[in-house]
């Protein structure tokens, strides 16, 4: 019985790229940061060449905190239509983000969600997306970083890594990196002095959490406060919404979340405002405690 050649994929990287990504992770060693990654493929059947040849830098709106990134997107299209310009046969094949400051050696939930979209999304140029994530510093070590690759497919769920035997550096000149933009980005970032740390691994569960079994709450940035926050609608029982706002909140080192829903029920307001005023460890502990209270007083009222 005839069986199908697998896929299989080979990364070539320009060494000045790969560079300029370690010397951005060294700038921002306690919160994620990343970028979009350039440059040509070649595909034969089942067999995908990347040969990476530059780095677009986050730009200078990009958004940090320990378990999030946002790019500034409209400062990285512009620089990429002025080096397509120059370079007509260069493409977007996939971004780069870093995951060693938080301690979680893989792609999350979210980082799938995110780059599925992308992929399938219509005017996506290619039919694939290549990720590239940072998720160890080797501490006086060649590379200073230890990286992982993946492939995501269009209309293919499988998540492919990219075996390191398969990933060449090469000591050629980079089309573009981050060291040839002027200067470093003025970025916002998101700290919370001591508890930063300790705060990290609870964010990266709450970020697969909610990627997982509540895809409408993401993560956002308070432009005024500096903190992290999640935003989203929360389905409940009886086929109706709540607007639900869970934010991190500090006290000394302890860090802790608050969480609200919108709603138009008064009878649900006062269980809002309950859930307010309590303190949870993490944001989908908060969430969780919230939707139960919201749901058993519309069961009550429904079966009243």
């Amino acid at each position: 019985m005839f069986r199908a050649k697998e896929y299989s994929f080979s990364v070539t990287i320009h060494r000045d790229a790969m560079e300029s990504i370690f010397d951005e992770c060294d700038q921002y060693d306690s919160h994620e940061t990343g970028g979009r990654l350039i440059g040509v493929y070649k595909k034969e059947g089942r067999d995908y060449g990347i040969k990476v040849s530059g780095v677009l830098g986050p730009g200078p709106q990009a958004q940090r905190s320990a378990t999030s990134f946002f790019q500034d997107g409209e400062y990285q299209e512009r620089l990429f239509r002025q080096l397509e310009e120059k370079h007509p046969d260069i493409e977007h094949l996939g971004n780069w983000h870093t995951h060693h400051v938080n301690g979680l050696d893989t792609l999350s939930g979210g980082d799938h969600t995110t780059y599925r979209r992308i992929v399938n999304h219509h005017k996506h140029n290619t039919d694939f997306f290549y990720a590239l994530l940072v998720v160890k510093k080797n501490s006086g070590l060649v590379p200073r970083y230890h990286i992982k690759h993946y492939f995501f497919r269009r209309n293919d769920d499988k998540v492919y890594e990219i075996p390191s035997a398969e990933v060449r550096i090469v000591d050629e000149p980079a089309l573009w990196s981050m060291r040839s933009e002027s200067a470093p980005a003025t970025t916002s970032t998101v700290s919370h002095g001591k508890g930063l740390h300790r705060g990290n691994a609870e964010r990266v569960r709450d970020q697969d959490f909610f990627a997982e079994f509540y895809p409408d709450l993401r993560a956002r940035i308070s432009r005024d406060l500096g903190t992290l926050y999640w935003k989203g609608k929360l389905p409940l029982v009886d086929g109706s919404y709540a607007d639900v706002v869970a934010m991190e909140q500090q006290e000394g080192d302890t860090a802790f979340y608050s969480v609200t829903a919108g709603r138009d029920k008064s009878s649900l307001v006062e269980i809002s405002a309950a859930c307010k005023a309590r303190r949870f460890p993490s944001a989908r502990h908060a969430v969780f405690e919230l939707e139960r209270d919201l749901n058993r007083s519309l069961f009550c009222r429904l079966k009243g």
